[in-house]
């Protein structure tokens, strides 16, 4: 066993865990039978300006947000061509699905992107909401599945966490879906 000779310093809470899915109706569906996760706000057809891997790209997704207690499950279901590289494109061309990151909120994005490049990481996917708004994929350099988001702080954001979590605390199991496109 390899022993760590200096232990990098973390970044906060863990947010949100993400998963690619196929088909985004029915990993929420599925998510909400199995494990009676809901309600679901699902945002259709984001397109987002980003660089990956140092290249300007757009980003096609559908996005499905809900809660367990407060951590945030998100879904993204991506809609670009396989064939493009995007920060998905690996898994979806393997026909793996499953976890793809987890997140942190961030309230000096740059800072902690600096922080983390110094600890081995790599700022693989830099991505801006039409509001302005920034987010980053950083990748593990020496495990290149290990993937986490810093989503920059904003007080959208922190409304959109503390209305999710709210509203999944008091959900009865109908409407289990609202769809925003």
């Amino acid at each position: 066993m390899t022993t760590p000779t200096q232990a990098g310093k973390g970044f906060g809470r863990i947010v949100h865990i993400a998963y690619l899915v196929e088909d985004m109706d029915a990993a929420m569906a599925e998510w909400t039978r199995q494990a009676g996760v809901g309600p679901w706000l699902c945002f259709r057809n984001i397109d987002m300006a980003a660089t990956y891997e140092g290249k300007p790209i757009r980003l096609k997704i559908h996005e499905g947000l809900s809660y367990i207690g407060d951590m945030q499950i998100q879904l993204v279901q991506s809609l670009n061509d396989p064939t493009e590289d995007t920060p998905y494109a690996a898994m979806r061309r393997a026909g793996r699905f499953g976890m793809h990151h987890v997140a942190y909120i961030s309230g000096d994005i740059d800072a902690d992107i600096a922080r983390a490049e110094a600890q081995g990481w790599e700022a693989a996917c830099r991505m801006q909401s039409a509001d302005g708004h920034r987010y980053t994929y950083c990748r593990s350099k020496t495990m290149p599945e290990v993937w986490f988001e810093f989503l920059e702080e904003f007080p959208a954001l922190t409304q959109m966490y503390r209305d999710g979590i709210a509203a999944s605390a008091a959900w009865d199991g109908s409407n289990p879906v609202t769809d925003i496109d």
